[in-house]
């Protein structure tokens, strides 16, 4: 069954300690790559996918967005803007906006990312939400035994190739002791009604946090099936939480 996906939830409440002191006075989604902050890159990405109404999940400590943004008419979008405090972990973002997705499917995006497609029809995220599946996430296939600790795991995966292949991804993949490759999320979700109610069942960290990626498990776990779709080996993500990998942004988006 086909279906058209409007909305997207954008993640960008994170405290950026690992960026301090720089993150004090400026949002790391604001910081510039190219010839304009890594958010705007997300803007237009989601713009390109068909996106046209944009929540930004925020923290108070972050107006520089809302005030850069505004009401997103300049880039014949709509904007909605919710403030959630820091620690709540990645996952409350998008409990915070349950009722705003009105019942329908979504694109979830962490502000933090920035992903460039290779040369192509379909960007990355094109190609995700022109799926049907009821969770479906872009993944970056990693060497077992050389994940960077900045990536979320999610189970195995076989050996990397040219062609977005998507993969069913069920309980049997899950446990990736012994695989030799692995499926690492890569910051990009669509996303069913169903998630609200598995993020409700799935128990916060020790910390506090709920995090989405032990929600998805949990589901998964019971015996349903989420679509992962692998980057290809030529389309650049860089997970914009460290100043390794956004100076490694900067230098890849000079002109």
């Amino acid at each position: 069954m086909s279906r058209t996906i409007t909305r997207a939830v954008v993640a960008a409440g994170g405290a950026g300690t690992k960026m301090d002191p720089i993150t004090r006075i400026l949002p790391k989604e604001m910081l510039p790559a190219g010839q304009m902050p890594i958010l705007e890159h997300l803007v237009h990405e989601l713009r390109t996918a068909g996106i046209t109404d944009v929540l930004f999940v925020i923290s108070s400590r972050k107006p520089q967005i809302p005030a850069y943004f505004g009401s997103g008419a300049a880039y014949g979008m709509d904007f909605s803007y919710r403030v959630q405090e820091d620690g709540a972990g990645p996952g409350a973002p998008v409990l915070a906006a349950e009722t705003w997705t009105q019942g329908q499917p979504f694109v979830l995006a962490f502000g933090d990312n920035l992903i460039r497609g290779a040369a192509d029809i379909k960007t990355p995220l094109q190609r995700l939400v022109a799926g049907t599946a009821d969770c479906s996430v872009l993944t970056r296939i990693f060497p077992a035994d050389s994940i960077p600790a900045h990536e979320t795991p999610l189970g195995a995966a076989d050996a990397p190739r040219h062609g977005p292949a998507a993969v069913a991804f069920g309980r049997d993949l899950l446990d990736h002791a012994g695989a030799q490759w692995v499926h690492a999320c890569a910051a990009r979700w669509v996303l069913g009604p169903f998630v609200f109610d598995a993020l409700r069942a799935s128990p916060p960290r020790p910390t506090g946090e709920l995090y989405l990626i032990d929600a998805i498990r949990h589901w998964i776990t019971a015996g349903n099936h989420l679509t992962a779709l692998p980057l290809r080996p030529d389309d650049l993500r860089f997970n914009c939480d460290n100043w390794e990998t956004y100076h490694d942004a900067v230098a890849a988006l000079r002109p």
